[in-house]
């Protein structure tokens, strides 16, 4: 099975989102550091855990994702409805939002950052164990 920071980054793919410049997991290399003239989406992991408890073992196993979405300056976007079909998407993949930051600035770039947390559970077959 696929990393969780993989598994978003093709949910995220898969739409095709032209508002997006460029998707990162993990560290944004430096080379993108400080480029407000982009839109990046990084994505990383903050779940990664065995649940659903029974017999003495684990049944299942929850992952998570942060999904940072750092705007480009003067982007003129409709921001909100891109996150809202952002949000949709996953939740069509069978993700559940957990979290949803509102709009910073970064003092620094002056762009508007926007923060997601989205998790799922993955059932563990008989086999899998």
């Amino acid at each position: 099975m696929e990393l969780p920071t993989t598994q978003a980054k093709w949910v995220i793919e898969s739409m095709k989102l032209p508002w997006i410049d460029k998707i990162v997991v993990g560290q944004i290399p430096r080379e993108l550091a400080d480029t407000p003239n982009k839109t990046i989406c990084r994505i990383s992991e903050y779940l990664n855990e065995p649940t659903y408890y029974a017999n003495a073992t684990f049944k299942g196993w929850t992952i998570g994702v942060e999904v940072q979405i750092f705007y480009k300056l003067n982007s003129g976007i409709r921001a909100l409805n891109n996150e809202i079909d952002l949000a949709r998407e996953f939740v069509k993949n069978n993700w559940t939002i957990e979290n949803s930051e509102d709009h910073i600035q970064d003092p620094d770039t002056r762009q508007v950052i926007k923060v997601f947390y989205f998790s799922k559970d993955l059932i563990i077959k008989e086999s899998e164990n």
